[in-house]
């Protein structure tokens, strides 16, 4: 007499396998996801950060000298006073920092962000300037459109007014990416 085995599934079906392996791929994209929008932030709170600094090392390091016409991204890093994150001449979106001197006389500097995103773009544009700390904001230029005050030396006939509104700064920032930002100081 033949004996008749019961064969038994040991294991998981293929549907209990995939709908493991997808819970799985959700969790990793959710990390992903928070661990890039972490590292986003922090990069938003350094470039907040960098444009400041620069100021004030320019405003402390020209602080003795006439004017600023030897103002050079070069000369900061030569000396080893550029800001840390700063001191390979990008920002931390990537985009190349430039410094100079803002006018034939020298009396006024610039600093330029390039490739900055329009969020960011945003973000520095609406930033509120304190007065007197080190050196003061005389205009800024985002792309084609130019800030200034009624007196800017830096700016003349600027299509806005500083302190900057949200409808301008949106309507200067207008690609996605590669806006251009340039901000005058004296």
């Amino acid at each position: 007499m033949k004996k008749l085995y019961k064969s038994n599934q040991i294991g998981r079906s293929m549907i209990e396998a995939i709908g493991y392996i997808s819970v799985m791929i959700m969790i990793t994209v959710s990390i992903a996801a928070a661990v890039n929008s972490g590292y986003y932030k922090y990069r938003m709170s350094r470039i907040n950060q960098e444009l400041p600094d620069l100021k004030k090392v320019i405003s402390q390091r020209y602080v003795a000298a006439e004017n600023y016409k030897d103002v050079s991204m070069d000369t900061l890093i030569d000396e080893k006073i550029a800001p840390y994150d700063t001191a390979d001449g990008a920002h931390a979106f990537g985009g190349d920092v430039k410094i100079g001197s803002g006018d034939s006389e020298g009396s006024t500097f610039y600093i330029e962000f390039d490739d900055v995103p329009r969020e960011v773009c945003m973000e520095l544009g609406l930033r509120v300037w304190l007065v007197n700390d080190g050196s003061d904001l005389d205009a800024m230029k985002i792309n084609n459109k130019t800030w200034g005050w009624k007196f800017s030396n830096s700016i003349d006939n600027p299509n806005y007014e500083l302190p900057a509104i949200t409808s301008d700064v949106a309507d200067g920032c207008s690609k996605e990416y590669d806006n251009k930002m340039i901000w005058y100081f004296n």
